[in-house]
Formats: C-alpha cells, sequence, structure tokens
C-alpha cells in the first residue's frame, strides 16, 4: 500500500525524528551507528537536529533495518523516556529504555492506522488520581461492572475498555512493560518473557498508572508501590480473598485460589495475609515452601499460554485476499515487518491452536456502503 504524499517531507532532507527513533530502536549510541556509516559522531547529531540528506535513506535504511521511505516521513507521534512509567526501570539499561519508547512510537502509529479503519471499543477508562490505590482499583471493578468475581482474560478485558495494548519487541521487553496516555488515547506496551500470571500481574499495574498518575512526574518509587496495590486489590479483591479461602489454607487450597484468580502463588500468599487469612507464622511457613518449590522464580503448574489480544486477529488476516495483513500495514508505515508482528502479539504467525478463545472469532467485515464513517466494525469485545 502506498504512502500518501501529505505524510513525506519534501524539503530534500530526512526526518531528525525519524532517524532517531530507528537508531534507538535498534539500541545503538550515536557513535555506534557513525561507525556504521563512516561518518562522524557530529554528522549523526546534525542529521538528528537538522535532518540528513535524502541520499543518505538508503544507507541509514540498510544499517538500521528500516525500509528507506520510514525517514522520510513526517514524524506525527512522539513521546519521551521521562514521560513513561517503566515497570522494570532499574533493571533495564537506558539503551533498553529508549528502545522501548521508539516501540512504543511505532505502537502508536500502528494503532492509528488501525483506528482509522476499524471502530475500535471507546474508551472507557476514568481518571482516578488522588484515591487510594486499593480503592481506586475497587471503584474500576465497579464502573466496569466486575464486582468480586475473578477476572477473564485481562488483556482483552483491558482492549474492551478501549485501552490499545501492544507487545514488546525483544530487547526492549528488558523493560517488562510500561504504560502511556497519547493523544488522550490510553497505552500498555508489554513484554511475555516472564511466566504468564506475572505478564497479567504487570498488566494491572499499568492499568493502576493510568488511572492514578496520569499528569504526574513518570517512575518513581511511590507512584511504583501504588501501582503494585492496585493491581493487587483489581486482581484479587480482598472480599473475593475472604471468600474463597480458609484461615491458614493449605498449599493445595492455595494453588486452587490461585488458578482461579489466574495469578502467582506468591502473589495469591500476599494478598491472603493482607486479607488477614494468615498467622504471621503460617504466612512465613507457606512462603519458605512456596520458594523452595520454585514459586519465587516460577510458576510450576501454572496457566499454559499468555493471555493474547482479541483485536490484533481480528485485523490481521494471513492468505485471505481481501484480508489487512501485517504485509500491508508494514508497507503503508515504512516499518519493518517483524517489528509490526512483535508488536501485535505475533497474531498473525502464532498457530490456530494457540489463539486463546479466538479461533472462532469471524474476520473483520466491510462497513457497509451507506455508512458514514466508512470504518470496519470489530466484533463485540
Amino acid at each position: 500500500m502506498s504512502t500518501s504524499r501529505s505524510t513525506r517531507l519534501d524539503n530534500g532532507y530526512l526526518s531528525p525524528e525519524r532517524i532517531q527513533v530507528a537508531r534507538m530502536r535498534r539500541g545503538w549510541t550515536k557513535t555506534e551507528l557513525a561507525h556504521e556509516l563512516k561518518v562522524t559522531p557530529r554528522t549523526i547529531t546534525k542529521y538528528e537536529t537538522e535532518g540528513a540528506p535524502t541520499r543518505s535513506a538508503e544507507a541509514l535504511g540498510r544499517a538500521l533495518g528500516f525500509p528507506t521511505g520510514y525517514f522520510a516521513r513526517e514524524q506525527t507521534t512522539s513521546f519521551d523516556v521521562a514521560e513513561v512509567n517503566f515497570r522494570a526501570a532499574r533493571k533495564a539499561s537506558g539503551r533498553q529504555r529508549q528502545a522501548a519508547v521508539a516501540a512504543g512510537i511505532s505502537g502508536v502509529e500502528i494503532d492509528h492506522w488501525i483506528s482509522e479503519r476499524f471502530a475500535l471499543p471507546p474508551i472507557d477508562l476514568p481518571m482516578l488520581v488522588g484515591e487510594r490505590p486499593r480503592g481506586a482499583a475497587r471503584l474500576l471493578r465497579g464502573i466496569w461492572g466486575l464486582g468480586t468475581k475473578p477476572l477473564p482474560n485481562l488483556v482483552q478485558l483491558a482492549e474492551s475498555r478501549g485501552v490499545r495494548v501492544y507487545s514488546l519487541p525483544p530487547f526492549a521487553d528488558a523493560v517488562d512493560a510500561y504504560s502511556i496516555w497519547s493523544g488522550g488515547v490510553p497505552y500498555v506496551f508489554l513484554a511475555r518473557h516472564k511466566t504468564p500470571e506475572r505478564t497479567r500481574f504487570d498488566l494491572a499495574h499499568e492499568l493502576g498508572h493510568l488511572v492514578l498518575h496520569e499528569s504526574e512526574p513518570a517512575d518513581t518509587t511511590a507512584q511504583e508501590r501504588e501501582a503494585d496495590e492496585f493491581a493487587s486489590e483489581f486482581l484479587m479483591p480482598a472480599a473475593s480473598v475472604v471468600e474463597y479461602l480458609p484461615r491458614n489454607p493449605t498449599l493445595a487450597q492455595l494453588m486452587a485460589v490461585r488458578d482461579t484468580f489466574k495469578v502467582s502463588a506468591m502473589a495469591i500468599a500476599f494478598a491472603a495475609n493482607r486479607a488477614g487469612r494468615y498467622t504471621e507464622w503460617a504466612y512465613r511457613q507457606t512462603c519458605i515452601e512456596l520458594s523452595q518449590r520454585g514459586y519465587r522464580s516460577g510458576e510450576p503448574g501454572g496457566m499454559r499460554h499468555h493471555e493474547m489480544s482479541r483485536v490484533f486477529p481480528q485485523v490481521l488476516s494471513s492468505g485471505r485476499s481481501s484480508a489487512v495483513t501485517a504485509q500491508m500495514i508494514a508497507e503503508a508505515l515504512d516499518l519493518p515487518l517483524a517489528d509490526l508482528h512483535a508488536l501485535t502479539f505475533g497474531a498473525e504467525l502464532r498457530p490456530a491452536q494457540e489463539l486463546e478463545a479466538i479461533a472462532s472469532v469471524p474476520q473483520p467485515r466491510q462497513a457497509p456502503p451507506d455508512q458514514a464513517d466508512g470504518h470496519r466494525h470489530l466484533r463485540a469485545l
């Protein structure tokens, strides 16, 4: 699919912002890119502030693994590392954080492309700034009509409320997860290298940031603690824990409730202790036993698969001549195809049996000819 002229620069120079984003996405310093292009670091600085001559596009594309057309496009999306709540900020290097932000910029552009062609669920994510984290979690459950029951697929629940959930590519995924409001739209970028239960907790943590910390400086210890408190209560309300677990539950009882709520064993033990279901001695003994059985670093017998998006398998449909494919979107946006797959949960590449609760979802249908907005409508989420 060709790109309209309105998105192309026409001044004989490549976009300085695009050059910087592509370099950040690859985790390179200016010096490393300069070495690859056989120019000076000062030249790269000039490229990223004033733009590079158009004849440099091919060399930049080869070095950074981006289509040459990417560097000639206008930059329509940007956000800075300082705006972002990284889940694993201390563990991730500066390069990895920059790569995650660059991947997110591509994710927002993909979302804009999809949103222009498909009717996504409206945004239904209230701002709860000033609320206590656990109270905010209970409020959000109430607003979304969830009561205190165990939550379903959390990726799909977030999508059904207008939250855009994207997966993070390798290297960028060292940050674990992050969230941001961009153009009035909430985004979560989620790594999938941890257990499905811990990835689910990360998504709940990011929902906490989105509702609690819209206008605050990002990445403070207090914010991280509040987002953790929100996630714990959102996934495992104290009222539910009291209902499901007896006092000083056995390990078998704890595991049964872990499976019901789709959380880690350590998380449900913590929630049970917080809800007063353990004596301090029993809680310590439970944590010791869980640690000895490998639950501190993994989740034996836990969820078999990570939770999948419902949006992307409906949008992307390889092998059908009338459907949208990842290749089509990548060409339209001048993005590397591998990045597009990595950002969209690999939905087009995964075997049908692994697409949880999605195999029976019909493909997007074209909007009726008399529909004014021209969008295709996704199946209700």
